[in-house]
């Protein structure tokens, strides 16, 4: 155990142990093992929001992707010539404004 952040820091692996207290420059330890309880050890492994946050981090990168590909798209019409003019570009804002704005919640 090492203290970290004001906790005390579990480690399940002794590998792990041993890397961390190298790393620090501590090549010599002992282990007491007579209060290892390997049933403590098991819950503690358990992580309920991993779930959470993997699929953030999926949504994330769908969302990076997403935009992306919206950018190549961008990027090739600009090169096809595909241009519209600002009149069109505002109209088109306004129309996606006045749909979000009719969805919105109403306070």
């Amino acid at each position: 155990m090492t203290a970290k952040r004001g906790q005390l820091r579990l480690f399940r692996k002794l590998e792990t142990v041993v890397s961390y207290l190298t790393e620090i420059g501590i090549d010599k330890f002992e282990v007491n093992a007579g209060d290892y309880d390997r049933d403590t050890m098991k819950t503690m492994r358990s992580r309920p929001d991993t779930a959470v946050i993997m699929k953030r981090t999926h949504e994330a990168a769908a969302h990076d992707q997403w935009f992306r590909d919206q950018v190549k798209i961008g990027l090739a019409d600009l090169r096809a010539g595909k241009t519209i003019s600002e009149e069109e570009h505002d109209a088109r804002w306004s129309r996606r404004r006045a749909a979000l704005v009719k969805r919105a919640p109403k306070a």
